[in-house]
C-alpha cells in the first residue's frame, strides 16, 4: 500500500515566515493532519543582517530585516521541516555561502543554485533564480562586495545549471523553481490567468511568459509535480503524458554559451552545432580537499555502448502549481498529498541526499565557469545526435561516479543531511522589528512608489502597514561573504573542490 506525504506548498516568502507558519499550523490543525514538509518556491530572504539587506536586489523601499534572522539566531525555530530554492529578491551573499545547498537554519534548507533531496520516499529537484538572456550564458563572474549589475546578476539562472540538471536519469517526483516554465500556460486555464492578470496578455501573446530554461528542464525531467512562483497568482496546469510544452518542435534551446571563440579559460569546451533553421531561438536574443580517488572522467570509447536514459515516465503526466505571495487574501499557500511506495516510507521522514545528484555534481564541478565567457560543454559531454539535442554525459560515465558515491558515502545505505547548521554571521539585537531598514531605505531613489506608502513597511498580521524602523545598524558592518563550514564539509565528503565560494575576501562593506 502507498503512502500519502502532505506537502504544504509557498509561493514568495518575502521574509514573512512568522506569518507562513502561523497559516500553515492553522490549516494543519483544520484538517486534523500532520504536514510533512514545507517547499517554498524563492523570494525567501534569508537576511540575516545589514549587508545581506543591501546585497538583495529589489527597490531600496522594499528592503527590510524581516523575520528571518531570529530563526538564524535561535530564537525561533520551524515547526516543519522546510526546504527552498531562490528567487530573484534574495539576499544573494548569503546564498552564494551555500552554492551547492545546505542549512540556512535549523530545519530549513536552501537546496542551492540547483539540486536534488530525498524526503520520505520523494526525490526533490529544484533550480534557483529567474532567466535573463543576457547573463544566462556567462560563468559565475560575480565578486564581493556584489555591486551593480553583479548584486542582481547572481540570482539569474546559468547554462550550467540547466547542464547540471539535465544529466538527471532517474526519475523526479517534484520539481521546484521560483520562475515558471515557459509556454505552461497553454495547459491551464489562460482566459481566467489573463482576466486575473491581463497585463500578462502581450508575453502569453508572444509566447515569452516564463522560462525557457524550465521549459527545457519540463519536457526532458517530467517530474510527477513541479511547483512555482514569482508572478504574484495562484494557477494550475497539466501536461499530458503525449504532450510536448513546446508544441511546435524543440527550438534549439541550448543549454550552453555561444558566439564566442574557444580560449585558454575553456579547455576542453566543444563548439555548438551549427543551427541550421535562422527561426530557431538562440539563447543569447531571449529576455528576463580533494579526494585521491577523484579523477575526470575519461571520454567514451569505441566500445563503450553510448546510452542516455530518460528520466521521465512514460505512465505519468507533470502537475503544475504556481501560488501567490504572502499577503491577505491571496493564495499562497497549498496542502497537496503526493503518494511515496509503502518500502520508502518512514514514520519520521528526514532530508536525504540524493546518490544520483551527488555523482552529476562530481562530473560537472571540474567545469564550473568562473568568469563572464560563455559555458560550454565539456568534450565528454557531446550533443546527442537525436532531437532533442542536449549535451550529455553518456550513461556510463554517470555510472562510474555513482559506484564512488555508493562505495565512499552510501556505504550503509542512504545518507540523512546532517543537521549541522552553525550561525557564522552576526545579526541585529533581539527585539529589532521586522521592518527595520538600517537606512537603507530612507531615500527611494526614484522608484516608482515614491511617497505615499514609500516610508511604510512590512507588519501587522500579515506583514504589512507597520511603520518603518530606520535606526542604524549597531556596530562594525558585517562582511559580505562568510566561509561556511557546511559548504566545507560537503564538498570533503564528495570529494570536489570549492572553486567557487572561496574566491572571497573580508573587507567589512
Amino acid at each position: 500500500m502507498p503512502r500519502t506525504l502532505n506537502i504544504a506548498v509557498e509561493g514568495c516568502c518575502h521574509g514573512m515566515l512568522d506569518n507562513i507558519y502561523a497559516q500553515l499550523l492553522t490549516r494543519q490543525q483544520q484538517m486534523k493532519k500532520k504536514v510533512d514538509l514545507l517547499i517554498i518556491c524563492g523570494d525567501f530572504q534569508a537576511v540575516r543582517n545589514v549587508t545581506d539587506l543591501g546585497c538583495m536586489s529589489c527597490p531600496d523601499k522594499y528592503k527590510q530585516i524581516g523575520g528571518f534572522y531570529r530563526y538564524y539566531s535561535g530564537e525561533r525555530s520551524a515547526p516543519v521541516p522546510t526546504i527552498f530554492v531562490g528567487g530573484n529578491h534574495e539576499a544573494s551573499n548569503h546564498m552564494r555561502e551555500l552554492y551547492y545547498g545546505g542549512w540556512v537554519a535549523p530545519n530549513i534548507y536552501f537546496m542551492g543554485n540547483s539540486g536534488v533531496v530525498r524526503f520520505g520516499g520523494l526525490r526533490i529537484g529544484g533550480i534557483s533564480g529567474i532567466f535573463k538572456d543576457f547573463d544566462y550564458a556567462k560563468g559565475f563572474f560575480e565578486r564581493p562586495p556584489f555591486r551593480g549589475h553583479a548584486r542582481s546578476a547572481m540570482h539569474h539562472v546559468r547554462a550550467f545549471e540547466a547542464f547540471k540538471m539535465l544529466q538527471i536519469r532517474q526519475p523526479l517526483d517534484v520539481i521546484v523553481s521560483h520562475d515558471w516554465p515557459q509556454f505552461i500556460e497553454r495547459y491551464g486555464d489562460t482566459s481566467e490567468l489573463l482576466r486575473r492578470k491581463p497585463f500578462f496578455a502581450k508575453e502569453v501573446g508572444r509566447g515569452d511568459l516564463g522560462s525557457p530554461v524550465n521549459a527545457m528542464l519540463l519536457e526532458r525531467l517530467r517530474p510527477a509535480w513541479w511547483f512555482s512562483a514569482h508572478l504574484h497568482v495562484r494557477f494550475t496546469a497539466q501536461v499530458g503524458t503525449q504532450e510536448s510544452i513546446f508544441a511546435e518542435g524543440w527550438k534549439g534551446i541550448p543549454p550552453y554559451g555561444h558566439e564566442r571563440p574557444l580560449t585558454s579559460e575553456n579547455p576542453g569546451a566543444v563548439e555548438p552545432p551549427a543551427v541550421a533553421n535562422e527561426d530557431e531561438i538562440i539563447m543569447s536574443a531571449l529576455s528576463d580537499e580533494e579526494s585521491d580517488n577523484e579523477t575526470e572522467p575519461a571520454p567514451t570509447t569505441s566500445d563503450e555502448p553510448v546510452t542516455f536514459a530518460n528520466p521521465s515516465v512514460p505512465s505519468r503526466p507533470t502537475k503544475f502549481l504556481a501560488l501567490d505571495k504572502c499577503l491577505p487574501r491571496r493564495d499562497f499557500l497549498e496542502i497537496v498529498e503526493i503518494e511515496v511506495p509503502d518500502d520508502a516510507a518512514v514514520e519520521e521522514p528526514k532530508l536525504e541526499y540524493d546518490p544520483e545528484w551527488l555523482a552529476i555534481l562530481r562530473l560537472c564541478n571540474p567545469h564550473i565557469p568562473l568568469d563572464d565567457s560563455p559555458f560550454y560543454p565539456p568534450a565528454q559531454a557531446p550533443v546527442t545526435a537525436t532531437e532533442p539535442h542536449l549535451p550529455l554525459f553518456a550513461d556510463n560515465i554517470l555510472a562510474r561516479e555513482l559506484e564512488w558515491v555508493s562505495k565512499h558515502v552510501f556505504t550503509n545505505g542512504p545518507v540523512a543531511i546532517p543537521p549541522n547548521f552553525v550561525p557564522v554571521a552576526p545579526v541585529p539585537p533581539a527585539g529589532t522589528p521586522d521592518s527595520a531598514s538600517f537606512g537603507l531605505a530612507r531615500n527611494d531613489g526614484g522608484n516608482r512608489g515614491r511617497g505615499r506608502g514609500a516610508n511604510r513597511g512590512r507588519g501587522g498580521r500579515h506583514g504589512y502597514g507597520q511603520a518603518r524602523s530606520d535606526a542604524p545598524w549597531d556596530g562594525p558592518r558585517p562582511y559580505t561573504i562568510y566561509p561556511n563550514p557546511q559548504t566545507d564539509d560537503f564538498c570533503k565528503m564528495i570529494g570536489i573542490d570549492d572553486r567557487l565560494t572561496q574566491r572571497r575576501y573580508q573587507d567589512p562593506q
